[in-house]
């Protein structure tokens, strides 16, 4: 998260004498999906001054606004947000971290799920007689943020309660399955590809097939709790693989044995069962195909270190209303 460098004209007695800049930089980090503490690094940087802009007495002011979902939750915070500073003192001393902590057992159920926004905001005072063209406040970057100690989720069952689960950005994340020769899912990436691209070439036909999970307006949602739900995904994907391709297709190829694979993924909300379970989804807005059943397993190993990695959460509350959600790249 980086805001472009600050730049400024600046006048005195009516007059332009120079102009200064520098930029900020605030990184974001959490160390492992086992730890609650979030990490926010400052890093000024790009400092310029021309002619008599006296940075020595140009304040630099950083303050941050953090919005807590859950009212009652309490926050621990260590380290140091930048602190009112001039020019000159933040070039001597440009990095500060500022870390944030909620303990476990604050958050709403199920999941014991917090979230806060967290938003920087930079301005900057200039000296007595001397005016500027960029005073600010102006917002550097956004961030949000889950604490969860979910159940599923690593660390659910640390010794210290306050230190179960852990944390994430709440962005869309990414998972990406590689098509490249010799990728261990290759067969998966190559139908997900397929079903992304050509949905006409899968099966069950549909002319108006246009799978989710490939945009940021059609993300995908982890389906976890309802165990019902995903075995109706599974058997609707089997179907559509013993119908077109019989019910030896797991043994029939001389290559090997064979798995259903199915997209959208028999973990999401959007499975092949989808419409049966929600009457207004498109039916048959899925793809079914025997695979290699190792390059099969490859990708479930992966979508299953992709959730515990990013902490994804179950998609969906008991209002059908988004949780959490990922997206779908092939490389």
């Amino acid at each position: 998260m980086r805001r472009p460098a600050t730049s400024a004209s600046v006048g005195k007695n009516g007059r332009p004498v120079g102009e200064s800049g520098f930029a900020l930089t605030v990184l974001g980090t959490i160390p492992d999906a086992k730890d609650r503490t979030v990490r926010f690094d400052y890093h000024f940087s790009n400092f310029a001054a021309a002619s008599n802009t006296k940075t020595s007495g140009l304040i630099v002011n950083t303050k941050v606004e953090q919005k807590i979902l859950i009212s009652h939750a309490q926050k621990r915070e260590s380290g140091l947000i930048p602190p009112k500073k001039s020019f000159d003192a933040l070039r001597t001393a440009p990095n500060y971290r500022h870390n944030v902590i909620f303990d476990a057992g604050q958050g709403s159920k199920p999941d014991d799920l917090i979230t806060m926004a967290y938003v920087p905001y930079l301005s900057v005072k200039y000296p007595p007689g001397y005016v500027g063209t960029n005073p600010g406040p102006e917002r550097v970057t956004f961030a949000a943020m889950n604490w969860n100690a979910a159940s599923y989720l690593p660390n659910s069952r640390a010794a210290d309660p306050k230190k179960r689960g852990g944390a994430a950005f709440a962005n869309k994340v990414t998972l990406h399955y590689s098509s490249k020769q010799g990728a261990p899912e290759k067969a998966v990436a190559d139908h997900l590809n397929l079903a992304h691209t050509n949905p006409s070439k899968t099966k069950p036909p549909n002319s108006h097939k246009n799978v989710p999970g490939f945009s940021v307006d059609r993300p995908l949602h982890r389906l976890f709790r309802d165990k019902s739900r995903y075995k109706a995904n599974r058997r609707a994907a089997v179907s559509m693989c013993v119908t077109y391709w019989g019910r030896n297709y797991a043994t029939s190829d001389p290559a090997g044995p064979r798995e259903c694979d199915e997209y959208p993924f028999a973990s999401t909300y959007e499975g092949a069962a989808q419409s049966s379970k929600e009457p207004s989804a498109p039916k048959n807005s899925f793809s079914a195909l025997p695979i290699p059943k190792t390059q099969n397993g490859a990708g479930g190993t992966i979508l299953a270190l992709f959730y515990d990695k990013n902490r994804v959460l179950d998609g969906r509350d008991t209002n059908g209303q988004e949780v959490d959600a990922y997206l779908m790249a092939i490389d």
